[in-house]
């Protein structure tokens, strides 16, 4: 029989959700990604990690602040304090946290086209 052990199938999970993320990521943002897709992985990698030492564990939070990070660059969304009073309300529910860093990044990218004119 076969056996996994935890470590083993958060490994796997680790490599499937940056997987996704790079996937999405790349048909999605393909076009405006300031990194090489081949150094996307690496800063993935970090993203990730950053999240899970911040307390984020659900995929759907890491992937919101990911796309965040895409969007805007990892030193912007890291140092805005609306995004670093998400990750310090380590009370609050996964997914609650999950929709304020999605709502964030709507309102910011929000601002970003009006700011462009579109």
């Amino acid at each position: 029989m076969l056996a996994i052990k935890r470590k083993q199938m958060a490994a796997i999970g680790e490599a499937h959700l940056r997987h996704s993320l790079a996937d999405c990521v790349s048909r999605h943002f393909g076009a405006q990604l300031p990194l090489p897709l081949d150094q996307l992985d690496a800063e993935l990698d970090a993203v990730i990690a950053y999240c899970r030492k911040a307390g984020l564990r659900s995929q759907r939070a890491i992937a919101a602040y990911a796309v965040a990070c895409v969007l805007f660059g990892n030193r912007r969304v890291a140092q805005d304090p609306s995004i670093a009073a998400i990750l310090a309300d380590r009370g609050s529910p996964q997914l609650d946290r999950a929709l304020m860093i999605e709502m964030w990044t709507a309102t910011a990218y929000a601002d970003y086209r009006r700011m462009q004119g579109a």
